[in-house]
């Protein structure tokens, strides 16, 4: 049903486009092809079989969509729990209003947003959700649009912009029984969350000065976190019987404001781009909160509190990423990337557990569960939840006039714990693509993950866990 009414507005729309002169269109068809190196197996996640962006201009006012059919492979039992035939899905990327006017432009819809100068893992570019399932993509491939407005003002060679979104965006994130490398470590049902108090208003304010061998700029933005946090527990039982209570764990999601600086400034053949980033976090679910609610297990049975912990989590963290990209002779380009993130104080209640209180959906031991060991950034670069430092190096080159691109990646995780390595992870990739004619391009790729056993975070050292993720890839565009 999804797939023709997608078809019957692409009918519409292609209709629209070969009859109006203001209509543009442009498009990609994408087959893609994905195996673990270890044993062979296809690594079966979404992705974007088709993808068509559709403009309409009249005068001053522009209408932009952006369209994707999403794909994903069947699993063998499909059929025993679902008589469909479609394995499509429809998503409409963007969809906004833009309107020029003499004083700059104003956008209204669903917008993809772009914040800071680092081509990736900028800690301000923000706006934006992250969509992890296309994690290893880039630009606004990964990223999700929010319902929201711009305006930017313009004069002389300055730029001042606000954004608005009257509704709380959050990242989407792999499901436990994905095929995705990493996951949360714990899968909250609704009922466990904490409810929002009023608007989940995001707003976003920047400005921009252009200079003569670049720009700067700075950045405010404040809404509530992207991925959820521990917010507390509660402890229930069954009247004042305690001799079968229960702990329901509590999850919610913290009010962040963030300041952030950029700069692009080009030297010849060089260029250079930095983003920093200051954040300021708390959890805004108070004790009252915790005491006026109901158990989300039987709450039928388990109707009367007798304890009540929330964290009242207060952090603030620090993020940067600072960019060189360097045009080498013999068509090579060199770009380098130095991440690094660090939490700058931190501040919580505790959790009195003992050995006869188990936290179940938490993959942690009571033992462990130092609120501050759990800490994970809400907002900032995708980077933050991987590693506190790292160096991202990229070597690119072209060949048979620009028929054939090479590039050769890698991340080295450098924050090393207890010194024991000082390069504990590293993801390498090599991939090259050709133009076959006319816009049809194969891309053929490899990349090798490879962790360090001795790390004292043992199996639970994120690359480590990567490790098995190590794949070939190759992929059949036509874009049009």
């Amino acid at each position: 049903m999804r797939l023709n009414k997608f078809l019957f507005l692409l009918f519409l729309t292609t209709n629209m486009v070969i009859s109006q002169s203001p209509n543009t269109f442009n498009g990609f068809v994408d087959y893609n092809y994905i195996s673990k190196t270890s044993d062979g197996s296809i690594i079966n996640l979404p992705y974007r079989l088709f993808g068509m962006n559709i403009n309409h201009e009249n005068n001053d006012i522009v209408f932009r969509s952006n369209i994707a059919v999403e794909h994903k492979l069947r699993e063998d039992t499909y059929f025993l729990s679902n008589n469909s035939p479609s394995d499509f899905s429809l998503d409409m990327r963007e969809f906004y209003l833009q309107m020029f006017t003499s004083w700059g432009e104003f956008k209204i819809g669903k917008i993809i947003h772009t914040w800071g100068n680092v081509d990736e893992n900028s800690p301000i570019d923000i706006v934006s959700p992250y969509d992890y399932y296309y994690t290893f993509e880039s630009g606004t491939n990964k990223k999700m649009g929010a319902f929201s407005s711009t305006a930017d003002f313009y004069f002389n060679n300055y730029k001042v912009g606000l954004t608005l979104s009257p509704i709380h965006n959050t990242h989407r994130t792999p499901q436990e029984d994905d095929d995705f490398p990493i996951k949360l470590p714990s899968n909250p049902t609704d009922e466990e969350f904490m409810k929002i108090n009023g608007l989940p208003l995001e707003i976003g304010i920047y400005g921009s000065r252009t200079l003569g061998i670049g720009d700067i700029a700075i950045h405010y933005f404040e809404g509530y976190d992207r991925l959820f946090n521990l917010s507390g527990v509660n402890v229930y039982a069954f009247g004042p019987d305690k001799s079968f209570s229960i702990i329901d764990i509590i999850y919610g999601y913290r009010k962040t404001k963030m300041i952030g600086v950029g700069t692009t400034l080009f030297f010849g053949n060089t260029t250079f781009r930095g983003d920093a980033a200051l954040f300021n976090t708390s959890d805004k679910n108070s004790a009252t909160d915790f005491s006026s609610r109901i158990s989300s297990y039987q709450p039928q049975i388990y109707d009367s509190l007798h304890y009540s912990y929330p964290l009242m989590e207060k952090a603030n963290y620090f993020q940067a990423t600072l960019q060189l990209e360097i045009d080498l002779p013999f068509d090579l380009k060199f770009v380098g990337q130095l991440f690094t993130y660090d939490t700058l104080d931190y501040s919580s209640d505790s959790l009195p557990l003992d050995e006869d209180i188990s936290i179940p959906n938490l993959e942690i031991s009571v033992d462990e569960l130092d609120p501050e060991n759990i800490f994970t950034p809400g907002y900032g670069s995708s980077l933050g939840v991987l590693t506190k430092k790292a160096v991202l190096l990229s070597l690119q080159k072209t060949l048979a006039d620009e028929q054939l691109t090479l590039s050769v990646s890698s991340l080295l995780d450098i924050n090393s714990i207890d010194n024991s390595s000082s390069v504990p992870g590293v993801i390498f990739s090599f991939e090259t693509s050709y133009n076959i004619k006319d816009n049809l391009y194969i891309t053929v790729g490899y990349t090798k993950i490879k962790g360090d056993k001795n790390h004292p975070l043992g199996e639970d050292y994120r690359i480590n866990i990567m490790e098995d993720f190590s794949h070939m890839r190759a992929s059949l565009k036509y874009n049009f």
